[in-house]
């Protein structure tokens, strides 16, 4: 669990010559004080995942989780109009996007035994690295298929799988349905994650593609108040946020936080948000020599750091 703690001097320092009240200082729930999270994520590898979602979100700013089944990815484009293949997801790759396992060929994975459970894993994971370039440290269940076996399998070496979501596709999404989801996200600070497979085709795909669009130019309306990011991201960022300890000291007009986390910064390495009462004052802050830009919002200040870093100094 999160632990702020304070040292027994610090009260009498504060008190004499601190500008930064040290009581409001916490890691934020999100990325830059965001009130929720929401990660888009699309399933199947399929085609229009390159061709239409990809772009789409870029154009926003924003990048999607793709769930890759490797058995349906052609070598080829003109192997198979239907899915995008192994160079087009390391171009997705490399423009921020989160590819991911689903399986290796989609099957129920409750119905699997476990020397074909591992197999299914092993084998996408292994064709994930060698094609991309980088480890999935996230999981999403073909039809929704798990229970504690499958999970204990799927989550060694992993940050999380999904195993909830909201339909962002076709009949499944009116508009109000998913402006609910959205308002509800907001009111109780959660993190949810949308799911949809198909644009035009496919058996959730839209009626009329330009909901989707519609959509993304609604949370872009919202960015302020939303984090949209990957499921890694968002995982990561949680799960950290949580297990961080913040050991804060006065020094001199300012503070000193050093953070401490006990998860493996090989697979949970991510910049953490602190959140500073600003009361309208500037803040200057470092962490290992680098300079920390704050963003301003509602008198306070939100600074990136790294919680496997040194100390951050804020004045």
């Amino acid at each position: 669990m999160k632990r702020l703690i304070m040292t027994a001097s610090l009260a009498m320092a504060i008190g004499c010559t601190a500008d930064i009240a040290p009581e409001s200082i916490k890691v934020a729930d999100y990325k830059d004080g965001k009130e929720c999270a929401i990660s888009l994520t699309f399933d199947d590898s399929m085609k229009e995942h390159y061709t239409i979602v990809a772009p789409e979100l870029e154009k926003r700013g924003f990048r999607g989780t793709f769930w890759m089944c490797g058995a349906w990815m052609p070598a080829e484009p003109q192997h198979d109009t239907t899915h995008f293949t192994w160079a087009e997801a390391k171009k997705m790759s490399e423009k921020g996007h989160e590819m991911s396992n689903h399986s290796w060929s989609h099957q129920y994975m409750t119905a699997l035994s476990d020397e074909d459970l591992a197999r299914e894993i092993r084998m996408n994971d292994e064709a994930i690295l060698k094609n991309l370039g980088k480890a999935s440290t996230t999981f999403c269940f073909p039809y929704n298929s798990y229970d504690e076996r499958t999970i204990a399998a799927v989550m060694e070496g992993r940050i999380g799988a999904r195993l909830k979501e909201f339909w962002l596709g076709g009949q499944h999404s009116p508009k109000e349905y998913l402006t609910e989801q959205v308002e509800n996200a907001l009111a109780s600070g959660s993190w949810i994650a949308g799911m949809t497979h198909g644009i035009n085709y496919g058996y959730d795909c839209y009626t009329d593609p330009t909901e989707f669009t519609d959509f993304l130019d609604y949370l872009k309306s919202l960015e302020d108040r939303i984090w949209v990011g990957t499921f890694r991201d968002v995982a990561a960022y949680t799960a950290v946020a949580k297990d961080v300890e913040l050991t804060i000291e006065a020094s001199g007009k300012g503070v000193t936080i050093t953070p401490k986390t006990s998860l493996d910064k090989a697979l949970y390495e991510t910049p953490l948000t602190l959140e500073v009462a600003a009361e309208g004052k500037k803040i200057k802050a470092k962490q290992d020599g680098k300079v920390l830009s704050p963003i301003y919002r509602n008198n306070m200040a939100y600074i990136d750091f790294c919680p496997y870093g040194g100390p951050v100094t804020i004045q």
